[in-house]
């Protein structure tokens, strides 16, 4: 893939670029644009929804706190106080009853002319029932017995009843209303007066239409999801999915609810009159469908934008390309060694300079391929004295490989002491030649770098040796190690330094005998893996705690301290870079009694062959 495109002319290139750039910004601004506008539309329309619902809360609060402050003032005026009270005193005088049926007749009349929503008005006291003669009451309703009666039982300080739509159950209309019932005491008796307010169903309904055709469905149900108005088995199943409770302390609250399949924006709100709850829904197929337009204006818009936009950019590309072109074409010429050629250009841009620049090149090449021809019997001779030269540095080399010392020579020369030794009984002349060439063979290892424990012990152990003939008697030795570790792979020349650090820092300064441990010990580590100490101890000089802290750090932290020699810091180095800056040398030591060497490095058994 990339070798094709790599193959295509530059202008095709520019093209694709340029219409690849164009229709992905294209489509995300597109897209950028059309999420925005919808959501943007959307959260206008949740705002719209909560502030028409509002308003229908604020409409209704009002119109039913009317109604409430209707009926309480029809009941506390003077002329029908007066009245009531003299009747409920003296329920028997016929006299205060009639006074009192017109009285009741004109308050009740003037009470549901006065409001729209009010249906039909009764009045019950424990003497007598009372109505506005407009209406036929039921023959077989009886107060006491009713619902409304009931509701102000179990609560003697209960005033107002509200309950859901339900068929006129006191008077023959048989049409829906709204009751609300009221309980009062008149001034001047201690008997109840019971009202009960019948509201038109119908002009709740009638209002939700007239008012509210935006939406697709509003309606009011009480506290308990009664119904109250225009709620049926649809709006019932449409209700439990409403979470009220996001409406918190809002006015209002939107948000989406789905029923049978089908997303709606769904506002819900409470009335603080009377706890009623007022919905309303739209379907968002309906409310998005203006922005299905804009979606499809904006593609099309888009794809006109890009189709103009391809035709400038091939226009563009061509004259781009078209000078680069004919200087393809000349330059094709100079390849066939037409070093006459010119590239006319006129104008001063960057194809211009280049034209300068291929037309400088061609006549700079124009010379050099004559001075070339001039100097190429020059360079021949030249590189015959490079050939002698180099025949002469081979012979050079031959010889001084020829002039090196063979190892093997040194370590059957030391052999051939060690037994002229033996022979003559300078048994410490065959130990000492015996020890070197051991100490010589080992440090060489044919050259690897990694050797096992146990030829790194016997190397140490050929130096001791060594050191004791020196010695004699001051210096003891001891090494400890089990069979299992002889095969454990080590770096090679990491005891030798610390032994001899143990004996020219420890034993040499101590008066009496000295003792150097080498031990050795297998553990776990606390990550997990198994690793092995080896500790070089002496009982000389020791060392002084200030000084073992400068020391410690200075090998914790890799680097070199000069005042203390090379060896130790050599060997720490060379363990951590071989295994890692978990492993190591660290110094123990008690200042004129003893010193402890330790070493850390990973266990792992070397396969031998």
């Amino acid at each position: 893939m990339l070798k094709l495109i790599g193959n295509l002319k530059i202008r095709v290139k520019i093209i694709i670029l340029c219409v690849t750039i164009l229709i992905l910004n294209s489509s995300v601004v597109g897209f950028l644009y059309y999420n925005y506008a919808f959501r943007d539309t959307l959260e206008n329309t949740y705002s719209s929804s909560e502030d028409i619902i509002y308003q229908a809360n604020n409409y209704f609060n009002d119109r039913l706190s009317a109604i409430v402050r209707r009926v309480y003032a029809m009941c506390n005026n003077q002329t029908f106080t007066l009245a009531m009270s003299t009747y409920l005193n003296n329920p028997k005088g016929e006299e205060n009853y009639s006074k009192l049926l017109g009285i009741v007749a004109d308050s009740l009349t003037e009470l549901y002319q006065g409001d729209k929503y009010i249906s039909s008005v009764y009045m019950y006291t424990k003497y007598g029932e009372f109505d506005d003669f407009s209406r036929i009451k039921r023959r077989d309703f009886v107060f006491e017995e009713s619902e409304f009666y009931k509701s102000f039982e179990n609560d003697h300080l209960k005033t107002v009843s509200w309950f859901p739509a339900m068929r006129d159950k006191i008077f023959t209309r048989n049409e829906t209303v709204i009751p609300i019932a009221f309980r009062f005491l008149v001034v001047g008796s201690r008997e109840n007066v019971y009202i009960v307010v019948n509201l038109q169903q119908s002009a709740f309904i009638k209002y939700f239409r007239e008012s509210y055709g935006s939406v697709d469905m509003m309606f009011l149900t009480d506290n308990e999801g009664n119904n109250i108005a225009n709620y049926g088995l649809e709006e019932k199943a449409i209700i439990s999915n409403f979470n009220e409770e996001k409406l918190g302390n809002n006015k209002a609250v939107c948000d989406t609810v789905v029923h049978n399949d089908t997303e709606y924006l769904g506002t819900f709100t409470i009335l603080k009159t009377n706890g009623w709850k007022l919905y309303s829904i739209k379907s968002k197929t309906d409310l998005l469908s203006n922005l299905n337009a804009l979606r499809t204006f904006i593609i099309i818009l888009l794809l006109l934008s890009i189709a103009i936009s391809i035709i400038v950019i091939i226009l563009f590309a061509y004259s781009i390309t078209r000078p680069m072109n004919r200087l393809d074409m000349i330059m094709r010429k100079a390849i066939q060694q037409d070093f006459h050629v010119k590239f006319q250009y006129p104008y001063k841009n960057e194809v211009g300079n280049l034209a300068d620049s291929f037309n400088y090149m061609i006549r700079e090449i124009d010379d050099l391929v004559t001075e070339l021809n001039i100097n190429i019997e020059a360079l021949k001779e030249e590189k015959d004295n490079v050939k002698n030269e180099q025949k002469q540095k081979r012979i050079a080399e031959l010889k001084a490989l020829q002039a090196q010392i063979n190892p093997h020579f040194l370590y059957n020369t030391l052999n051939a002491i060690t037994w002229q030794a033996a022979d003559q009984g300078a048994s410490e002349i065959s130990i000492l030649a015996n020890s070197l060439g051991k100490f010589f063979r080992l440090s060489l290892s044919k050259g690897n770098e990694i050797i096992t424990l146990k030829d790194e012990i016997e190397h140490v152990r050929s130096y001791l040796n060594i050191q004791r003939i020196r010695y004699k008697s001051k210096l003891n030795y001891d090494i400890e190690v089990d069979q299992e570790l002889l095969l454990v792979p080590t770096i090679k020349l990491i005891l030798q330094p610390l032994v001899e650090n143990a004996i020219y820092h420890g034993i040499k300064l101590k008066e009496a005998e000295g003792l150097i441990r080498i031990y050795f010990s297998k553990h776990v580590s606390e990550n997990g893996i198994s690793v092995i100490k080896m500790c070089v101890e002496d009982d000389g000089y020791g060392i002084e705690e200030e000084k073992l802290e400068i020391i410690n750090n200075s090998l914790i932290e890799g680097k070199m301290n000069k005042e203390e020699g090379y060896g130790i810091f050599n060997i720490n180095e060379r363990i951590k870079l071989y295994y890692g800056d978990a492993y190591g040398l660290m110094l123990e030591s008690k200042f004129g009694e003893w010193t402890r060497a330790t070493i850390i490095i990973p266990t792992q058994i070397m396969e031998v062959d």
